[in-house]
């Protein structure tokens, strides 16, 4: 069942947003290089306004009025399973485009890059758990199977014969498994920082068997807050700490057995193999901060895939749908249209040599 969001929910939903975290009332980021003459008009659709400079990059848009609209004009469902539910929004008009979320956090983190792109393009987004006090956890892992059915489960429910997809780390590797499994079903896909064979080292895999486990979410885990402001701090607009604490308080909120949950999902994904048999349109994101295991990851699928494009942006970190949404929506848009892509920019020369690294061999932790 779907229905418009306006603070209600369909009969199987809870009243909280899926994931939903607390919105702290400051502003956020500068959107764009400066480089487009639509950036302007993008930020005013997004909730932002113009620069008042006569400049083409326009003021920081309010992403807590972004997330106030996001949460008052999504429509939502809940797509029940076998013994689990699926919790889905869907916001803007035109052409369905799925999200896939990565290892860590949230939908919500896509919800700004959405901003820009709700104007031609409708935005799926899919939770495995709600945040709703009380509510209950997946009770069991799934299969890479289950998780693609999963996700034409919510393709059909939205009424959607045909989607595009834009994944996140293991989102990208589902995704290439959609494609594999239903490719009339898949137009284009938008993978960033993802994968077609991961490796985990016996220590991971320990803590993946051990996390479902493991009570309370990622916010009681020692230590993590270090984590993440090494991986992702570097990246995020230095005037503006907001962004950072969305990212930070969204990252906290999941449980951290649907954490291992994830990262039990990715242990059986091996495409390496299928690779070749997958002929849509499909654009590898390389970001700067990604990692030497993601850029071996995605040097492979580059290599592999049939009909493949690249394209590398420069000081946005693993996030960038969060730290520069408008640079990542200026290159999306022209992909899920299919015209030609801006001019990329090229990949250092250390991300070059991590391109050489043979997966097999890699045996350092997760990068996300």
């Amino acid at each position: 069942m779907i229905m418009t969001s306006n603070n209600s929910q369909s009969t199987a939903a809870t009243d909280a947003a899926p994931g939903a975290s607390a919105l702290p009332e400051e502003t956020e980021e500068s959107c764009c290089d400066a480089s487009s003459q639509d950036c302007g008009e993008d930020a005013a659709a997004a909730g932002g306004e113009p620069a008042e400079s006569g400049g083409t990059c326009p003021t920081p848009m309010s992403w807590r009025g972004v997330m106030k609209k996001f949460g008052e004009e999504a429509t939502t469902a809940v797509v029940n399973r076998n013994g689990y539910s699926l919790y889905c929004r869907a916001w803007g008009e035109g052409e369905p485009l799925y999200f896939l979320n990565g290892f860590g956090g949230t939908s919500e983190l896509f919800v700004l890059t959405a901003a820009v792109l709700r104007d031609e393009f409708r935005c799926v987004f899919i939770d495995e758990f709600s945040s709703e006090p009380g509510a209950q956890l997946p009770p069991r892992r799934v299969t890479v199977s289950e998780a693609v059915e999963d996700l034409f489960a919510v393709a059909d429910c939205f009424g959607d014969d045909v989607i595009s997809l834009y994944g996140a780390t293991l989102g990208g590797a589902l995704g290439l498994a959609a494609m594999q499994a239903q490719p009339q079903r898949i137009r284009r896909a938008a993978l960033q920082g993802g994968f077609a064979f991961r490796h985990f080292s016996p220590a991971e895999r320990l803590l993946i068997g051990l996390g479902k486990f493991v009570p309370g979410r990622l916010q009681h885990v020692p230590l993590r807050a270090s984590v993440q402001k090494q991986n992702h701090g570097l990246w995020f607009p230095p005037f503006d700490g907001s962004r950072w604490k969305f990212l930070a308080e969204n990252c906290d909120s999941v449980p951290l057995r649907i954490i291992a949950r994830r990262a039990a999902l990715a242990q059986q994904i091996d495409l390496r193999s299928q690779l070749d048999q997958i002929q849509q349109p499909t654009l590898i994101v390389q970001t700067e901060g990604e990692g030497r295991i993601a850029t071996a990851c995605q040097a492979e699928l580059k290599s592999r895939l049939p009909n493949v494009e690249e394209f590398w942006i420069d000081s946005t970190g693993q996030v960038p749908y969060l730290t520069h949404p408008h640079r990542l929506a200026k290159l999306l848009k022209p992909f899920y249209r299919g015209e030609p892509l801006p001019e990329s920019g090229s990949a250092p020369p250390a991300a070059q040599d991590a391109a050489a690294t043979p997966i097999a061999n890699t045996t350092e932790s997760h990068d996300d």
